[in-house]
């Protein structure tokens, strides 16, 4: 039985082979940087093997792979076997267009992707997640973010309508982490317009946009990484015609208030499916806040679950402002973290969450004292859907601690407690833990027997 020329399966383990044939009886290949231990092979079966001739059938295909670009025959080839060796040795480096009309097959688009990207790091993936969009996902990526600005080309005969009829159709999720700075020579520090792309993707579910710039290179100048009126403008005609985003993330991106309310209109009139929104380490400030809520009416983000807005010189009064509108938004998780809200801002956060469904709460670094302590506590008491909290880097004090233990067996729900960095002992906050250990068991047990009974049920229903 001969196996030298990779006629199974590319995604078969060879330890499976192993575990099924005799090493002295058949020949394995090798696959993906994988192969077999020859120190067990007698070295006359080496030299026999290295010796062998092809067969014609794989002179045949070997013809077929090398002449691919003038004849793509993949559908063709009658037998899985044939197929198998031609993903494995087909050249990955033939064009784009041509590889995506005539093959879909997850081992082939593995292996384009480990080839190009030897250093990324691996890529989550399921059966709703086939490798193609996989590599078509950061071919885009690369594709904007490399773009120059003075030669970005809208028309229907340019390198971004091309990238488009090639790719479109497989963008589901994309991360643009910088944009190309404007070239010295222009007066503006426009950036590539977003809209045209955005536009043209129409089963994007999942964005992360950032328009810094990493690198400072020959085009750099004052004002690069900045978000521009135009730029601004661009993104929100975009947006508005993403119909199907659910996941929506800038980062790195100061937003002035004017741009805060063009992205609001756009993001409740466009994306009506959004569920998480994420804006981090922008800038956006108690007038941000304002500008951005003041657009949005009493039915806006009626779906929207996840909420982060880390690190954004938010204070006091931008979480009273918060405060109002929440209460009117099925929240799930909110992450205030690294904004200076204080202890009069987290009051009013903690006030309207008891109105909320709302699971993880995230208030580190938030400049809290202990004067928040009765309000906490009373939190603890009430809430029954929190999950998750995290008030770490906090200066509560001891006392708070003190208080915290006498009510905590008092909420059978929350599972898991983050107070590091605010002033109680590491054996405290050892005991919280415990404690909240016992939640988790206890929630297991209660599921068990739940699905016990209605295993019973539905047999006494039989």
């Amino acid at each position: 039985m001969d196996f030298t020329y990779c006629e199974f399966p590319s995604t078969v383990s060879i330890d499976t082979f192993k575990a099924y044939f005799n090493l002295t009886d058949v020949k394995l290949p090798k696959v993906g940087g994988k192969s077999l231990d020859n120190s067990q092979i007698p070295n006359e079966v080496q030299e026999g093997q290295t010796n062998q001739v092809k067969s014609l059938r794989h002179l045949v295909l070997d013809s077929i792979v090398e002449n691919w670009s003038e004849l793509p025959w993949y559908k063709h080839l009658g037998r899985r076997e044939d197929r198998n060796y031609l993903l494995s040795h087909l050249d990955t480096q033939l064009p784009l267009q041509l590889l995506s009309t005539h093959i879909r097959e997850d081992f082939f688009w593995q292996r384009c992707y480990e080839q190009r990207w030897k250093s990324a790091p691996l890529q989550a993936r399921g059966v709703e997640r086939p490798w193609i969009n996989i590599y078509m996902e950061r071919h885009v990526q690369e594709f904007i973010e490399n773009m120059p600005t003075g030669d970005y080309e809208q028309e229907q005969g340019g390198n971004v309508q091309a990238t488009l009829d090639i790719c479109a159709a497989y963008i589901n999720q994309l991360d643009i982490s910088f944009l190309q700075p404007a070239p010295p020579t222009t007066d503006a520090n426009d950036h590539i317009p977003l809209d045209y792309l955005l536009s043209n993707l129409p089963d994007l579910r999942q964005l992360r946009l950032s328009y810094c710039t990493k690198t400072a290179g020959c085009n750099y100048q004052m004002g690069c990484n900045q978000l521009t009126a135009r730029d601004i403008l661009l993104l929100s005609k975009g947006l508005s015609q993403c119909h199907e985003l659910r996941r929506f993330c800038m980062h790195n991106t100061k937003l002035m208030p004017y741009q805060l309310r063009f992205l609001a209109h756009s993001l409740d009139k466009g994306c009506h499916h959004l569920t998480e929104m994420s804006l981090l380490h922008c800038a956006v400030g108690d007038a941000g806040i304002r500008s951005f809520l003041e657009t949005c009416g009493r039915e806006s983000f009626s779906t929207l679950t996840v909420l982060d807005l880390t690190n954004n010189k938010i204070t006091e009064e931008g979480a009273y402002i918060l405060s109002r509108t929440l209460r009117h938004v099925p929240l799930l998780r909110l992450v205030l973290r690294l904004n200076p809200i204080q202890s009069d801002g987290a009051a009013a956060i903690f006030h309207t969450l008891q109105v909320m469904p709302i699971k993880e709460l995230d208030l580190g670094t938030c400049g809290i004292s202990e004067t928040i302590t009765k309000l906490f506590m009373m939190l603890i008491c009430q809430h029954n859907t929190l999950l998750y909290i995290d008030i770490s880097n906090n200066s509560l004090g001891k006392d708070f601690g003190k208080h915290l233990m006498k009510i905590i067996t008092c909420n059978k729900v929350l599972e898991k407690l983050d107070l590091r960095n605010t002033g109680l002992s590491l054996e405290m906050r050892r005991k919280f833990q415990e404690l909240l250990i016992k939640n988790v068991e206890r929630k297991k047990h209660e599921a068990l027997k739940q699905k016990q009974r209605d295993k019973f049920k539905a047999m006494m229903q039989l």
